[in-house]
């Protein structure tokens, strides 16, 4: 039976190696996702829906967020950002924007915890230091079944500047992960961010190769998912419906649509929207409510019965 719930795609990489470009690049560089990327938080999961945002606390209570005060999320109580916008990636899959393996000012555990909801890895290696020995070292943690729907991407491959130093790269880097994952794609995200509407810079940046491939696997990881507890008797999950007014218009949109029609067969079926159990973990696309999930507060309340104050917000430094 198929997967019932949207599959969940990690961008993961060592410190700097472009993974906020990248998930620009794929949520459309939207400026409120600038502002998400441009701050030192705990794994962000990228959701469709209006506007909106909360973070869930490692007491397993969800957090009303103000995503003007981002920065106040504090790595000390949270375990993750829940992030809800508008864009056509999101229409597929969610995405996980995890912190770099290698970021010096936080403990591998912010991600590590977090890690094991991916169905599928987007991960990112520099080209000029190209899968050091530190990221085949966490990588090799991960579960071999998650490597047929990961894809590696040599990232800020314009700066290689000879076809025969390119080659050497992509030949030691292939030798190197052989089986490890899904795909190896060289890609300039930044030539692909500047692409604007030109579908040919888009396919020269590599945007469009990846981007094909990504496809495929959102489509393996339904096919080949199995229902969430409880859900045996669902379809399916289904995208949700393109707004028009604020989706539909970027060039990943166009590839995941074009290839939809190639494949002559939906991606996915209709699923009826899904009430959650009261008292469940939130893990879905659902926002929580009193009714439909974890206690919902501010950061000022406290959580009733407990006893004890929620967590402090503590300001971080960009």
């Amino acid at each position: 039976m198929p997967l019932t719930r949207k599959p969940r795609i990690a961008i993961m990489g060592e410190f700097s190696s472009g993974k906020s470009t990248l998930c620009n690049v794929l949520m459309g560089a939207r400026p409120l996702l600038e502002k998400v990327t441009a701050t030192q938080l705990p794994p962000v999961w990228l959701s469709y829906g209006p506007d909106d945002a909360y973070t869930m606390g490692l007491d397993g209570h969800a957090y009303d967020l103000d995503l003007a005060e981002l920065e106040q999320v504090s790595l000390e109580t949270t375990e993750h950002v829940r992030v809800f916008m508008k864009s056509d990636i999101l229409r597929y899959c969610d995405l996980i924007d995890m912190p770099g393996i290698s970021d010096p000012s936080m403990s591998s555990e912010v991600w590590e915890r977090m890690a094991h909801l991916a169905d599928g890895v987007l991960w990112c290696t520099h080209a000029t230091q190209a899968w050091r020995q530190s990221e085949s070292g966490v990588w090799s943690t991960f579960p071999a079944k998650l490597r047929e729907n990961s894809l590696l991407l040599v990232t800020r491959f314009d700066k290689i500047l000879s076809d025969s130093d390119k080659a050497k790269v992509l030949k030691r880097v292939t030798a190197e992960t052989e089986e490890l994952f899904a795909g190896i794609f060289p890609v300039s995200l930044l030539q692909a961010m500047r692409a604007g509407d030109d579908e040919e810079k888009w396919v020269q940046s590599g945007a469009d190769a990846f981007s094909t491939a990504l496809f495929d696997i959102v489509h393996r990881i339904i096919d080949d998912g199995k229902p969430e507890a409880g859900q045996e008797d669902q379809p399916a999950i289904t995208p949700d419906p393109a707004d028009e007014t604020e989706v539909g218009q970027s060039l990943i949109a166009r590839t995941f649509e074009r290839l939809t029609v190639i494949r002559n067969t939906p991606v996915f079926k209709v699923l009826p929207r899904r009430v959650e159990q009261k008292g469940e973990r939130l893990l879905r696309t659902e926002r929580p409510t009193a009714e439909t999930g974890p206690t919902l507060v501010t950061f000022a309340d406290h959580i009733v019965g407990t006893g004890d104050p929620a967590p402090v917000s503590r300001a971080k430094s960009s």
